[in-house]
This record gives C-alpha cells, structure tokens and sequence, in this order.
C-alpha cells in the first residue's frame, strides 16, 4: 500500500511540472545560455555563439532560456568592464507560460554595444551576471579584444 501511495505521489509531482509548469521549482529550470553575436529576431535564438568579440564586432549578446512557469519573471543583466565597475544594466520580462501556443521555453537577451561606444576601447575580460526574479541565475566571461581566457 506504501508503495502505491509513493508511486501516486510521484505522479502527482511529474503532472503537476508538466502541466503547471515550473513553479514548484525551489531553483530556476535554466535548460540553456550562451554569449553570441546576435539573436535571430523571429525565434528569440542566439546567432554565431561566442566568447570572444572583436573590438570592431556590433555588439556582444548575453542569451538565456528555461523553462517557464504560470508566473512572469523579470529579468536584470548587469555587465562589468574589465576593471571590475558595472558598465551597464538592462532589464526584461518573460511572460508567463502560453498553454494554447504550447510555447515552454522563456527566452530574454541583452546587448551591449561595442562598435563605436566605450567597449570598443575597453578591451579584456569582461562579465555579465544574469538575474530574474532579483536573484543571480548565472554568470558568463567573455571577452573583447584578445584572447578569450576561462576561469
């Protein structure tokens, strides 16, 4: 009978995530992110994933998908210059799930400019921390001018 009561329960779970989405996570679903070139505006996808830009390069990408819940999320990038200050911060909202679409995956982007604004000459490691909801979900290196150098 226990057995039967935990194979329920675990059901119960697994319906629950699939139908209501992922807001009984105690942790953000993230399924995917990456630094790029650009985002293909139709399908909110990253173009040429990268870590290293060129000075010369239009702008530097941060791309992150997961998977979302009934809930909208709001969304904060902040980005630090290789001497460590905060260069900027943007911010965005991901709706919430889309049952009649079936459209699970909440995709958000930022960009910095690079040619002909401060970046272009700020060369080295630089960082962009990811937050939604005001807590840090991931942090990326990428680098402008030079050599990309993981940590």
């Amino acid at each position: 009978m226990n057995k039967i009561k935990a194979v329920l329960a675990f059901f119960a779970v697994f319906l629950t995530a699939s139908v209501g989405g992922a807001i009984w996570f105690p942790f953000v679903p993230l399924s995917d992110h990456t630094m790029a070139k650009d985002v293909n505006i139709t399908r909110w996808d990253p173009v040429y994933r990268t870590y290293s830009f060129s000075p010369t390069d239009d702008q530097a990408v941060s791309w992150i998908r997961f998977a979302r819940d009934l809930q909208p999320h709001q969304m904060e990038w902040r980005w630090y210059a290789p001497n460590g200050q905060l260069y900027a911060r943007s911010y965005a909202v991901v709706p919430p799930k889309d049952f009649t679409s079936g459209d699970w995956a909440g995709k958000a982007w930022s960009a910095i400019q690079i040619r002909g604004c401060a970046p272009e000459r700020m060369q080295g490691t630089w960082r962009v921390d990811i937050h939604r909801d005001w807590k840090k979900v991931k942090s990326e290196w990428f680098n402008i001018g030079g050599q990309y150098v993981s940590c």
